[in-house]
């Protein structure tokens, strides 16, 4: 494939990123180029990295899109379930939240709290 001058710029800036992220290294001369651009672009926590995937995907006429939300597949999950939004490094997780159980309060109380470092420790 011909690649325009606007994509190599953008290949040229995903070179490194996917390369510390993966180890791969991105040859323009290797044919499967786009294919595997696009899986890379699905399993890339960086929002740069996914971004700059879709950006090099519409300017080559393939039609890609990353995966929905994690919120959007789990809407179903949280009218059934109670589930908390946390987020870890800049991206945002989903976790159900946990019920205490008789066992678990029990166990708390009989405990001692202390405070260490911002964080409740048991004693």
């Amino acid at each position: 494939m011909v690649y325009s001058s606007e994509m190599v710029a953008l290949l040229q800036q995903l070179r490194s990123r996917i390369f510390a992220e993966f180890g791969m290294r991105i040859r323009l001369a290797d044919p499967e180029l786009l294919t595997s651009l696009g899986d890379i672009g699905k399993r890339s926590r960086d929002p740069f990295t996914r971004k700059t995937v879709v950006q090099i995907m519409s300017m080559a006429g393939i039609p890609f899109q990353l995966e929905p939300p994690v919120k959007a597949v789990e809407n179903e999950a949280t009218e059934k379930r109670d589930v908390t939004e946390i987020t870890y490094r800049g991206t945002k997780i989903y976790r159900e939240k946990e019920l205490p159980t008789e066992s678990k309060l029990a166990s708390t109380r009989s405990q001692t709290k202390q405070m260490y470092r911002g964080q409740i420790v048991y004693k």
